[in-house]
């Protein structure tokens, strides 16, 4: 199940990961606490999901979002795609628009690893 998904801004290809509030109920216990999160390489990492008190809790991913991004080498306008499996594990996916042409045809996205 898609938790969300994104356009990475240049804070979150950097420093942090900023949430989309709605995806807040799909995140077990939400507040404080760390995500294990699998990359498509099946690479386990620990996001720290942080929520402000209030009206307004602009819910972010730390802890180890700075170094994903980094070894990721995310850049701006990445899609970034968050699910859920039944089991449910996390997953992570971040593609990147590139100009490739195969077999005649636009490869649009592409894993960052690959770009």
């Amino acid at each position: 199940m898609e938790v969300f998904s994104k356009f990475l801004s240049v804070t979150d290809s950097t420093v942090r990961l900023a949430i989309p509030t709605m995806a807040l109920p799909h995140l077990e216990n939400p507040g404080g606490h760390d995500l294990l999160v699998r990359d498509w390489t099946e690479q386990e990492w620990n996001f720290r999901l942080s929520t402000r008190d209030g009206d307004h809790p602009k819910p972010v991913f730390t802890g180890d979002w700075g170094r994903f991004a980094r070894a990721k080498g995310l850049q701006v306008n990445d899609l970034l795609i968050f699910t859920q499996r039944e089991d449910g594990e996390y997953r992570i996916d971040v593609y990147r628009k590139t100009d490739f042409v195969l077999f005649g045809q636009p490869v649009i996205w592409i894993h960052v690893d690959q770009a």
